[in-house]
């Protein structure tokens, strides 16, 4: 009886160091998942391209920020965790959960200081300069002061006469910057993305050109850009202007007009061409002053590659599309079809 009694005791004292284990491991797990780092403050850390889930959560486990990696990986291959992760940087904080942290790298929920800013292509300085003031990124005031503070590669033309002289080369993409950073590293980051969009260009096509040519280019591109709707329209716009300039016509482009003029007009009248502006086209010859917006790829293609025309006019149809000619008779008269007279 005795030894019944013993052996019982045996079997409660073991479960009961069985459910104190599972216990104990419940607990440990359950923290692991719902508290994985080991820090006592806010971290930023960066997912890069190419990065995988495992080699993010190691990366993390080899700095000594993250708890139970095993039990996570574990967890993440029962529960058949997709593994697609956006580049960018996050913050990790004590109360995240591994369920969180994973959804925030799934759907690139960010670092809570930093704002993903689209640049459209054809904006200019000043209106780059207001998108970042209303993200909160840095004062409209305080990023023109660095832009005209900046000192320039060798590839943009110093000519003290440009209203900006960073113009045209910040290029129009999609960025992640921080907010209250400085302009210098903003412009930093954007012109670091134009030589490599730009000389990739040049690498793509096989073409060889001189920096001191750059400023040329990128000046014609932003015309287009302004002017262009249509993609497959490019091209045949950057062909006029060409063929203008080597018949020593002046450009009249209304897009510079605007430009000069410094605003947006639905429609422009003989007194807005006629401004006394080193960017209206209508009263200088060949080129203005320097771009006038910061062009797309394609419009920068198309003023390095321009369709071989003999047109010398084009003028909106008002759906996107332009008509081409070489007759000045032909051009007045579909203009005062879909424009009227000024």
């Amino acid at each position: 009886m005795e030894k019944i009694y013993k052996g019982k005791n045996k079997m409660i004292i073991n479960f009961s160091i069985i459910v104190i284990i599972l216990l104990v491991l419940s607990a440990y797990i359950s923290n692991s998942l719902n508290h994985p780092f080991k820090i006592t403050r806010d971290k930023e850390f960066e997912v890069k391209k190419g990065d995988t889930l495992y080699g993010v959560l190691s990366r993390l486990d080899s700095q000594g920020l993250i708890k139970g990696s095993t039990i996570i990986k574990t967890y993440i291959r029962y529960k058949k965790v997709p593994g697609n992760i956006k580049p960018g940087l996050y913050t990790i904080s004590n109360d995240l959960s591994i369920n969180k942290f994973i959804s925030n790298i799934n759907n690139g929920v960010f670092d809570k200081n930093m704002v993903l800013i689209t640049i459209p292509e054809g904006y200019d300085l000043s209106q780059i300069s207001s998108l970042l003031d209303k993200k909160d990124v840095i004062s409209k005031n305080d990023f023109i002061k660095e832009c005209n503070e900046y000192k320039l590669p060798d590839y943009i033309n110093n000519n003290n006469n440009k209203k900006y002289k960073l113009e045209g080369y910040l290029f129009p993409d999609t960025y992640q910057l921080k907010k209250h950073m400085s302009g210098k590293e903003i412009i930093d980051l954007m012109l670091a993305h134009f030589n490599k969009q730009f000389n990739n260009l040049l690498k793509k096509d096989n073409i060889s050109l001189d920096k001191s040519k750059y400023d040329s280019v990128i000046t014609m591109a932003s015309i287009v850009e302004r002017e262009a709707e249509k993609d497959n329209e490019r091209s045949v716009i950057a062909s006029v202007f060409y063929n203008r300039l080597s018949k020593n016509m002046k450009l009249q482009s209304c897009a510079t007009v605007e430009y000069a003029l410094g605003y947006h007009k639905d429609k422009l009248y003989n007194k807005d061409l006629e401004i006394k502006s080193p960017y209206n086209t209508y009263y200088v010859a060949g080129l203005p002053e320097g771009p006038i917006c910061s062009p797309g790829l394609k419009s920068i293609e198309a003023a390095l590659k321009p369709s071989n025309t003999d047109y010398l006019y084009f003028v909106s149809k008002n759906n996107g599309t332009h008509f081409f000619t070489n007759d000045y008779k032909k051009f007045e008269e579909v203009k005062k079809v879909t424009q009227g007279s000024n």
